[in-house]
């Protein structure tokens, strides 16, 4: 009579459960021959490797031993290892049966029964590569089965001492992951996990930690702001000699492109030096850096702190504003009306970065009375430079636009995403916006910062309040066969001031977005014709018009920058229909 005793083995969270054979097996020798299995999980529709491990002798080398997984996992083939361990390649079908199941494994020595030891789950997922050296930077592509990840949502795991510098979800089944194996890292095997919201994908033992290592050393450990120095990067295990190595560097919000890589001399395989220059605006702190040749991706972590440099305020430019926009609800016919002020007080970054405009209104451009099409520039010069954020000083609690007419008080902000002080104008009206002014300047000072001042004259307003006479555009449908006539109350901004009206839409020819409009000579009355109006697609369309005006060139009297310019536009915009 066979009996059966059964005993139960914690393993992590996975209950294995034996059994003895006969009564005449000793109970002692059963004992040492438990069985356990690793993973304790695989997907539908995948292949994989399970791994048997037994606490004493439990396979034979001359014996044909077995292993049944239940219905829908075949057992391509099984190898025995030695006496206490054997490894089983198994294919899970797409319909196999959800849920844990019981195992088992007939050796030798008897049969083992593993019950509820194995769970087949409906997501699985697969990675490649799927190994890395120490100290190594790696990109891998994650392919899931009957997976839901989300952008901004997802995020994967892949152990102790291995950082995931990046995570970019393609669709619910495919993602790509930048990786960083730190010297923290154990070598060997890691578990792979994605979390999605409350669901987690495991990937048991799908990264493995090579025992080899990159390693490297960057010297000096301390660069300040502003300044140009060289450095030195001595490196084991790579090969710089494959390709003129790439350098990037990474604060704690990650790659930051705020300092500038003059040059870089490769030595050997495992050793370079170079010449780097930091923004003056270079974040604080210490940094990583990674290194990237065409066999190797090295990362230094913390290898030099980035420490404050000295400022003056013959270094100190400033941005004003004191504007209009008004705004019609096409459904409500609401007008809405915003008047905003904001002064900034910075030091520009050197080296520079970017070239782009201001994105102001053009000034003074002749002749008037020119209609024209103009498509909106595609961004084909490329993507614009991240560029880092400028130092941003305070020039006390408050600063003043002052006039004979009124005073526009501003109040200081600090966000601090950006690290940037600014000041701005809380709940402005009209009767705040003053036309036909030339502000002053007033700043309070702070003894941390900026002092004292009052600079003349540097803020315009727009010489005339100006009003939209017709045609009626809230709820208007325009036939573009047809002239758009236009009326406004002039402004009498000429020749202080520019005045601008434009349609904006799809130019149809080119299927591309792009405007008609004029800068007319402001008299008050204008039309853009129906050759113009039936470039643009019909649709809805983007109304605008504004006057704008620019003040003179001024700076603080010790600044080497005395070209600041304000400017100040009342605007209007509103869609309506254009068929």
């Amino acid at each position: 009579m066979i009996a059966r005793n059964m005993w139960v083995v914690l393993l992590g969270s996975l209950v294995l459960v034996g059994c003895r054979q006969t009564e005449t097996k000793n109970q002692e020798s059963e004992e040492r021959s438990l069985l356990t299995l690793s993973p304790p999980s695989g997907g539908q529709g995948t292949s994989m490797v399970v791994r048997f491990d037994g606490s004493g002798a439990a396979f034979t080398y001359n014996d044909t031993s077995t292993v049944d997984f239940g219905d829908g996992i075949s057992v391509l083939q099984l190898n025995v290892e030695d006496g206490w361990n054997a490894v089983a390649d198994i294919q899970i079908e797409p319909e196999a049966s959800l849920g844990a199941r019981d195992i088992t494994v007939s050796t030798g020595k008897g049969t083992y029964f593993l019950e509820q030891s194995f769970t087949v789950v409906a997501d699985s997922l697969i990675i490649e590569p799927n190994q890395a050296k120490i100290g190594e930077v790696v990109e891998i592509g994650l392919l899931g089965t009957n997976t839901t990840w989300e952008s901004g949502v997802s995020w994967p795991f892949f152990g102790d001492g291995i950082e995931v510098l990046e995570f970019d979800v393609l669709s619910p089944t495919l993602a790509e992951a930048l990786i960083s194996v730190s010297t923290e890292a154990a070598a060997g095997w890691h578990n792979v996990r994605v979390d999605s919201g409350e669901s987690s994908t495991v990937l048991y033992d799908g990264f493995q930690v090579d025992r080899v290592g990159l390693v490297a050393t960057f010297e000096p450990g301390e660069a300040t702001q502003g300044e140009t120095i060289e450095f030195t990067v001595r490196a084991r295990g790579t090969n710089f000699l494959s390709s003129t190595p790439e350098i990037t560097f990474f604060d704690r919000f990650g790659d930051n492109p705020d300092i500038l890589v003059e040059e870089i001399t490769v030595l050997d395989a495992q050793n370079l030096y170079g010449r780097m220059t930091l923004s003056n605006a270079a974040a604080l702190g210490m940094r990583d850096v990674q290194i990237e040749s065409a066999e190797d991706s090295v990362r230094i972590s913390d290898a030099f702190d980035v420490v404050g440099g000295a400022w003056d305020v013959s270094e100190v430019a400033i941005s004003l504003d004191f504007s209009v926009s008004r705004s019609i609800d096409p459904i409500t016919c609401e007008l809405s009306e915003q008047i905003s002020s904001q002064a900034i007080f910075f030091i520009p970054l050197n080296p520079p970065c970017g070239g782009g405009g201001s994105g102001s209104p053009p000034s003074g451009p002749q002749p008037y009375d020119n209609n024209g099409v103009f498509p909106f520039p595609d961004g084909s010069g490329g993507d614009a430079e991240d560029c880092p954020f400028p130092t941003t000083l305070s020039a006390g609690d408050y600063v003043w636009f002052e006039s004979n007419a009124n005073i526009v008080t501003l109040e200081k902000v600090y966000d601090p995403a950006s690290n940037t002080t600014y000041y701005t104008g809380v709940n402005l009206t009209m009767d705040d916006y003053v036309p036909n002014q030339f502000y002053d300047l007033h700043t309070q000072g702070d003894p941390n910062g900026i002092g004292e001042y009052i600079l003349n004259g540097v803020q315009p307003t727009v010489p005339a309040d100006w009003q939209w006479i017709s045609p009626e555009l809230c709820g208007l449908v325009h036939d573009k066969t047809t002239d758009f006539n236009m009326e406004w109350t002039p402004a009498m901004t000429y020749p202080d001031a520019i005045f601008s009206v434009s349609v904006a839409g799809t130019i149809e020819e080119i299927d591309k977005g792009g405007f008609a409009g004029v800068l007319p000579w402001d008299d008050g009355s204008h039309a853009l014709t129906a050759v113009e109006l039936s470039q643009l697609k019909s649709e809805p369309v983007q109304f605008s018009a504004y006057s704008y005006i620019e003040g003179p060139l001024f700076g603080f009297p010790e600044s080497i920058y005395q070209e600041n310019q304000s400017d100040s536009v009342i605007s209007l915009s509103t869609q309506f229909v254009l068929e």
